[in-house]
């Protein structure tokens, strides 16, 4: 504003000065000024184009109304909440609902399994008027809020009321097992609500089929305890069944929660066992990836002290003979660090040396340079940039033998000369494997391509020592196993090129049903779906599998109230205007300048 007054105050001596000074015309002098000054000010104003700021009052307000599941949980208020955010939104206001993400709103009863305000609050905020948030209080990302996101928003808080409650909190179940073996179910149950019931029933079932009952004491409320339950090998038949525990307590007041469901697969004899001795991240990230591969097919036993095994997966103790049996009747034994094998048996076997402290390691950063063309394994790994991999951090001197080839090698620093990392073995029909490297677990926590070819190593390993006969480790297409009420169910391809759409068959009880799934950048796939048991396969993809969507849901339980009432502030959007938005200023200067001459014109002035 400072340049347009020195503008128009320049302008206006100017004037002055020829119309008074040089042609000396008085009062016309004076009027001619005016019109000079003025025209002048009016185009240096529309030149600099300033913008001013101003604020809408009385807006209709943003009201975000919670509609996630725990509202309509036992106690929970959702009639309430439903006729409060349309009282507060009026004739003119907004209604967002928000959950998992944020919809337009609706009557329908509340199907989102999480709660999370971050993002509807962002919306709103980005709206005129006050915003207004309506809900029970249990929200899940209060902790991760920004305190901007709620300063002058409302929150009227609908609390559920208390209700006596026993709950079915976690469920650990074997995705795989061995024909023969002992199924161990670990629980987590947890009491709320002053539930007066000491003892519960718990009931397993077997495809529908009740397969045990027992007694378990509760925790006093509120709490959580750790319970576990181990069933006969001789009730569990060979194939994929479905698993189910419920929990009957006297004046539970919420059934949603009790009950969880798991598919299970017993198999003849395991498919993958892996040992470690002793237990490694080498060897919890490798069973990691291929439960998530194979659908669950390995089966992972740790050495914690001398004779004491545990089952990686569920950390339960494991008699020294069971593990002794499952090696031996594994179609494939990978063994970590120390771990026995069982080399007068005619088995395919993997080894991973680098974690054996009684050899001698190189340690160093050691770059894999790429994959040999010759291998077996060259079509499954040679499409990867192994340039772009991080180094790893020893590896294990190995000479290969005259029957042995090589998949993988590296150089330390890279440079020097290659030095085998995986290093193969097809003698009579008897298939081995060795990886000399130390540190491949940390591709599979890097993400991303790292560890997309940690997978690729691990499936095509499998793949050939099971002789090219498992087709879950070549299946592009996986899908979770289990996920609760108001979770779509991910897919995730793993083949290249990512397909633009794919149709999945889908059957659940006696009903099929066919979807379609579109893949994002993450080359996931989402889709929602209601509470049932269902079986899935992909023709195009060559893919089947299993999941479960259950009935609980993790807002069901009660949860602390993590956000507290408060009234709010009327709050105006500030709307910013430009000089050159009305046309007031180009009048004005057509007018001041026209006029101007028009006046000198008649005063016979050139």
């Amino acid at each position: 504003m400072l340049a347009v007054s020195l503008a128009t105050l320049a302008a206006a001596v100017i004037a002055g000065l020829v119309y008074l000074g040089y042609e000396r015309l008085g009062a016309a002098g004076l009027g001619l000024t005016a019109l000079r000054a003025l025209g002048v000010g009016a185009l240096v104003l529309l030149l600099v184009n300033p913008a001013r700021t101003g604020r809408v009052a009385r807006t209709p307000p943003t009201v975000l109304l919670d509609a996630s599941l725990s509202m309509t949980a036992a106690g929970g208020r959702w009639r309430d909440a439903l006729d409060t955010a349309r009282a507060l939104a009026g004739r003119d206001g907004a209604i967002l609902r928000f959950g998992t993400h944020v919809t337009p709103f609706d009557t329908l009863a509340p199907a989102d399994g999480a709660t999370r305000l971050a993002d509807a609050l962002r919306i709103a905020q980005g709206r005129p008027g006050p915003v207004i948030v309506v809900t029970d209080g249990e929200i899940g990302d209060a902790g991760a809020l920004e305190p901007s996101l709620l300063d002058g928003a409302g929150v009227v808080l609908l609390p559920r009321a208390t209700v006596p409650d026993a709950a079915l909190l976690d469920l650990a179940v074997p995705d795989r097992l061995a024909r023969g073996d002992s199924l161990t179910l670990e629980l987590s149950i947890g009491t709320f609500g002053g539930l007066r019931a000491r003892q519960a029933e718990l009931a397993v079932s077997l495809d529908g089929r009740p397969l045990e009952r027992e007694s378990v004491t509760l925790p006093p409320a509120p709490g959580t305890a750790r319970r576990r339950l181990t069933l006969a090998p001789g009730k569990l038949p060979a194939g994929t069944h479905l698993l189910g525990v419920r929990l009957a307590t006297p004046g539970d007041a919420e059934p949603r929660d009790d009950e969880r469901q798991r598919w299970v697969e017993i198999a003849a004899q395991p498919e993958v066992v892996a040992l470690a001795a002793p237990a490694d991240w080498e060897s919890r990230f490798f069973g990691r990836e291929v439960s998530d591969i194979g659908q669950g097919a390995e089966r992972g036993f740790a050495l914690i002290r001398a004779g004491q095994w545990v089952d990686r997966h569920t950390l339960a103790p494991v008699p020294a003979a069971a593990v002794e049996r499952a090696a031996h009747g594994a179609s494939v034994l990978v063994r970590f660090g120390a771990a026995p094998g069982a080399p007068e048996r005619r088995q395919a076997a993997w080894r991973w040396m680098a974690a054996d402290s009684s050899g001698t390691t190189v340690a160093g950063d050691w770059y894999v340079s790429g994959a040999a063309p010759a291998s077996p394994l060259a079509g499954r790994l040679g499409g990867i940039a192994w340039d772009s991999m991080p180094p790893l951090l020893a590896l294990a001197p190995v000479v290969p033998g005259a029957a042995d080839w090589v998949a993988l090698s590296a150089r330390l620093g890279r440079q020097g000369p290659e030095r085998p990392v995986l290093v193969g073995r097809d003698s009579a029909g008897v298939r081995r494997l060795t990886i000399t490297a130390a540190g491949l677990w940390r591709w599979a926590l890097r993400g991303g391509a790292a560890r997309e070819a940690y997978r690729s190593i691990v499936a095509a390993g499998l793949e050939w020592l099971l002789g090219g006969a498992a087709a879950a480790y070549r299946a592009p297409l996986t899908a979770g196993p289990v996920v609760t009420a108001g979770t779509p169910v991910v897919f995730r391809w793993r083949g290249d090129p990512v397909p633009d759409s794919l149709d999945v068959r889908l059957t659940e009880a006696q009903h099929t049903r066919t979807a379609t799934l579109r893949f994002d950048a993450q080359r996931e796939a989402a889709l929602a779906l209601p509470p049932g048991a269902y079986r899935w396969t992909a023709g195009a993809a060559h893919a089947a599998g299993v999941f479960v969507v259950e009935r609980y849901s993790d807002e069901y339980p009660p949860h602390a109230v993590t956000v507290a009432a408060q009234p709010g502030r009327p709050r105006g959007m500030g709307l910013v205007s430009y000089a050159r938005q009305g046309p007031w200023l180009f009048v004005l200067v057509v007018a001041a300048l026209a006029g101007e001459w028009i006046w000198r014109h008649r005063r016979g002035l050139p």
